[in-house]
């Protein structure tokens, strides 16, 4: 279609809606200088033309007549006056006249004529021998000026009518312009209206899809696939959901498989069902910022959403190195900050010569979402959140920390004695924190996993120590 002719990026698309509405404003403006400039040179060339030949009526009526009553006077002899250099004068600028104008090219014609048949009334007073035959030419000549004269003036109000049309034409040109710009003006608006809703529906409708498939995967459907998106943006991410699917596909048949190594096999399925609830609430925020219009942030959150599964599924991989862990966590933090916006802030912080070491994947991202959960989300003026890796010898030291509401004494208590006791009935606010607790203790080996500190309304700390592993 006109509006988007077979763009596949969100981007690409917005770029060219946005061409298409500056095309359409700037055609009025550019119609209306053309016009105004063509009408406005056409006026001043009127003008020009009646000032030119304004300026004849002094040479014919002040310079000639003048010189010619000189000569029959006696004050001057016919050979000493100026009368041939005033003609010749005339001549050439009525001659340039003729030449570039338009409307009164017929009256300065006839008056190019004119002044012939005064240039011979001049030549036949040089030839008068007496005074009476000279004031009888001298009269034909004032006859013939002043027949010039008329004639001038009758060019001169050609000239003007024409002056007045071009000036009529000029304020009709206004107009067209004027209606042409509020027509493209509605236009720009009906195209701005329709790019919003095909832009809304071309993100909307893979999200709905994206978001549907979800559900399906989330109920136990592993065996489904959806469709690739027809949006650049959301191509990867679909592909990364299939492959998120396969791969719990693959898991679960492993689980089944797999019966000596079941306590980590049921490890996996817990850390593989947290994903789900994150990727709803996503899809949630893409499609009311669709819907809002804001598509840079759709864009934004897509990318972070798309990077955050690539990391999770990590081609099937237990190990990512730290540098990879603090980009998922980049991403993840990316996403919630967009969705809770001024309530959230955080702060990351990984010592120098940690980025290759390895731990295992998922192992912080819980943490964090906990901490915004059950501790950020909670307190009515938000708060933040901080992550930190620290070499302490030849351990790794992992810190989050958040300003939340913070735990009671008593849950305090109760989530120790859980971790401790190896109990899964915990509580949703726990769940995160078991499952991180355990993975700690499984792949590293060691009695302690996860270490707590909280007071109400103090804020949270949870930490972990393992050993550096390359």
């Amino acid at each position: 279609m006109f509006l988007f002719p077979s763009l596949d990026s969100i981007r690409k698309r917005m770029n060219y809606a946005q061409l298409s509405l500056v095309v359409l404003m700037m055609i009025p403006a550019v119609l209306a200088i053309g016009l105004m400039w063509q009408n406005s040179h056409r006026y001043h060339r009127v003008i020009s033309h009646v000032e030119e030949i304004t300026r004849l009526n002094p040479i014919i009526k002040d310079e000639l007549l003048s010189s010619m009553m000189d000569v029959v006077s006696g004050r001057k002899r016919f050979e000493e006056g100026t009368q041939f250099q005033v003609l010749e004068k005339a001549k050439k600028q009525l001659d340039s006249l003729i030449e570039t104008g338009e409307a009164g090219r017929l009256e300065l014609e006839v008056s190019r004529r004119i002044l012939a048949t005064l240039e011979s009334y001049v030549l036949r007073l040089g030839e008068s021998k007496t005074v009476d035959e000279q004031i009888a030419v001298n009269d034909e000549i004032g006859n013939v000026a002043s027949l010039f004269l008329d004639m001038l003036q009758n060019a001169i109000n050609v000239e003007i009518h024409a002056s007045a049309m071009a000036s009529q034409r000029m304020q009709a040109s206004i107009r067209t312009a004027l209606l042409v710009e509020i027509g493209l003006l509605v236009l720009s608006l009906v195209v701005a209206i329709i790019t919003q809703q095909r832009m809304s529906r071309a993100i909307r409708v893979p999200i709905s899809r994206l978001e549907e498939f979800a559900n399906r995967i989330a109920r136990g459907h592993l065996s489904e696939r959806t469709q690739e998106a027809d949006v650049l943006e959301l191509r990867e991410l679909s592909r990364s959901l299939n492959t998120m699917a396969h791969k719990l596909e693959q898991q679960i048949e492993q689980t089944r498989r797999e019966q000596e190594n079941l306590k980590k096999s049921e490890l996996r399925t817990l850390q593989a069902q947290i994903t789900p609830h994150f990727l709803y609430n996503t899809l949630d925020a893409i499609v009311w910022l669709a819907e809002n219009g804001q598509s840079s942030q759709v864009i934004e959150i897509t990318n972070a959403l798309s990077n955050f599964y690539r990391i999770s599924l990590n081609n099937g991989k237990d190990w990512v190195s730290i540098s990879e862990e603090w980009e998922h966590l980049q991403g993840y933090l990316t996403i919630q900050k967009i969705r809770y916006r001024d309530i959230l802030r955080y702060e990351l912080e990984l010592d120098k010569g940690l980025g290759d070491q390895k731990i295992p994947k998922l192992l912080i991202q819980p943490l964090v979402e906990n901490a915004i959960y059950h501790g950020i989300k909670n307190r009515r003026a938000g708060g933040q959140v901080g992550v930190s890796a620290q070499k302490r010898g030849d351990q790794l030291l992992v810190t989050v920390t958040d300003t939340g509401v913070g735990i009671d004494y008593a849950e305090l208590q109760k989530i120790r004695q859980a971790l401790h006791s190896g109990q899964t009935d915990i509580g949703q606010a726990g769940y995160g924190l078991f499952s991180v607790d355990q993975r700690i203790k499984l792949y590293y080996g060691q009695e302690t996993g996860l270490l707590i500190d909280s007071s109400p309304g103090g804020g949270t700390s949870v930490s972990f120590s393992v050993p550096l592993r390359e």
